[in-house]
């Protein structure tokens, strides 16, 4: 873990002047990281626990990361999809800027396409044009063709908020959509959801401001057959700084509610209600605590039938819902200071999600599984990542059909992949019953239907169609099949 220094009264003095602080010769070098929102400044020095993993046992993660660049960059948010429309899952990755030092020189946006094997190169595949410093990003078909878009919220700077349309080879670069506020904000976080039910994705952003107005409104952007609206047509009656933003259907009426959470100054994170489509505009629940909270949540954790939610407190904390009430449920037990982001995800794939959150100032990645609808307290996996921590995304890179993990850092390497371990793949073997036999065969030919494994429908791999070991599922894997078949699995 890397250590954590309360910076000086003369290190915050630089950065709020602007000035690089002077270096003496000598090691250890002087290194200060900022927060993709700018709530937090750290000094780092190395330590003799940076990228060690600690397993509790059940976890589906190794102890090494399986892939990670060589780029210094400040990423704010990562995002796994298939955004080049070949069948494989890809890695977009949004970067910002910040008065850390040594300075960053580069803070574009990027995506590493996945290479047609199930891993990513070396460099970016793809950089944006703009540079802008990029607080979080989401994917999504927001302009009601077949491809996925990215939208980017951004920040420092009072930067707009911008949309890179996709198209058959993948998003331009070039955004082809900004935003246009009433009054500039800092865009913390961003969930794209169609809150109307008219079929398309609409945008709700998590704001703030700068000092001494630091305090912004939520927005909503109505998104009307494809076509997204600059201008908010729904905004809170309340300002605060707000760190997550997520829907889903709390109290059982049908339409679904909006969760924030909110950073400190007497704020305190909570619920607005949707009503028949339209969202109030004061939360009809809050948590009843003002604390640094960065990060909202839902999902159905117990199997009850109704969405819980995970606040990114200090440490996090879980309201279950039963009926339309939340109930504080789950604390963990770290001690730690709020996440800067978190995601649940079904890493174990046992019908359950799962929690993993990772933290800026020590960079420490901690996975909570769910045993049985109950998220246990004290982690079963820990990555103390080797720079300031400050982003996560959760899918299948590989092809394996397990979800895998990507890891963002402000640092050096920046980004890290663990991928989830499953059983090894067993060619031919389609519904992985450990036998290859004729009840394969139906799922065999529909595997030659698709050009990867980024939208298979299945539990069993995609890959174990590959039986010629080409790395691709083609006409050439039909004989190998055919001859494999009464074969058992290793």
């Amino acid at each position: 873990m890397s250590h954590l220094r309360r910076p000086s009264l003369f290190v915050v003095c630089l950065l709020v002047l602007g000035a690089a602080p002077v270096l003496e010769a000598g090691p250890p070098a002087l290194r200060i990281e900022v927060s993709p929102d700018g709530q937090q400044v750290v000094v780092l020095e190395p330590s003799p626990t940076d990228s060690l993993v600690t397993t509790r046992g059940g976890a589906p993660f190794g102890t090494t990361p399986d892939w990670q660049n060589n780029l210094r960059r400040q990423v704010s948010s990562l995002e796994i999809g298939d955004l080049n429309n070949d069948g494989w899952n890809d890695l977009a990755v949004g970067c910002y800027s910040s008065q850390s030092f040594p300075p960053y020189t580069d803070w574009e946006n990027l995506i590493y396409y996945n290479t047609g094997s199930g891993t990513l190169p070396a460099d970016p595949s793809w950089v944006s044009t703009d540079e802008v410093s990029t607080s979080d990003i989401k994917l999504g078909r927001l302009n009601a063709d077949a491809y996925l878009d990215i939208f980017a919220g951004n920040g420092a700077g009072l930067a707009k908020n911008v949309i890179y349309f996709g198209g058959p080879a993948g998003p331009s670069p070039t955004p082809g959509w900004i935003s246009n506020e009433p009054i500039n904000c800092w865009t913390n976080a961003v969930t794209l959801f169609d809150i109307d039910h008219d079929g398309d994705l609409d945008v709700f952003t998590g704001n703030q401001g700068v000092s001494p107005t630091p305090f912004r409104r939520i927005y909503g952007f109505r998104n009307d057959g494809g076509v997204v609206n600059p201008t908010p047509y729904w905004q809170s009656d309340d300002e605060s700084i707000t760190g997550g933003v997520d829907f889903a259907d709390y109290d059982g009426d049908g339409w679904e509610d909006l969760a924030v959470s909110k950073w400190t100054n007497g704020h305190q994170s909570g619920v607005y209600k949707s009503a028949g489509g339209t969202l109030q505009t004061l939360p009809v629940w809050t948590t009843g605590q003002s604390s640094t909270e960065r990060g909202a949540l839902w999902s159905d954790l117990d199997g009850n039938g109704w969405p819980d939610l995970v606040i990114g407190h200090g440490p996090p904390q879980a309201y279950y819902n039963t009926n339309g009430i939340l109930t504080l449920t789950w604390t963990a037990q770290t001690n730690s200071s709020a996440p800067q982001d978190m995601r649940l995800a079904d890493v174990d794939r046992d019908g359950d999600d799962d929690f993993v959150e990772i933290q800026f100032s020590t960079g420490m990645v901690r996975l909570h599984m769910n045993n049985g609808g109950a998220l246990e307290t004290v982690p079963s996996w820990t990555y103390d990542s080797p720079g300031a921590g400050s982003a996560l995304a959760v899918g299948d890179l590989n092809g394996d059909n397990f979800p895998d993990l990507a890891v963002g850092n402000s640092g050096q390497p920046c980004i890290f992949i663990f991928f989830g371990q499953g059983p090894a793949l067993c060619p031919g073997d389609m519904n992985c019953d450990g036998v290859v036999d004729f009840d394969d065969i139906d799922l065999f030919v529909e595997a030659l239907g698709y050009s990867g494994p980024a939208n298979w429908p299945h539990n069993c791999a995609w890959l174990n169609a590959d039986c010629d070991a080409s790395g691709a599922v083609t006409f050439d894997d039909i004989d190998p099949f055919v001859a494999r078949i009464g074969l058992s699995c290793p």
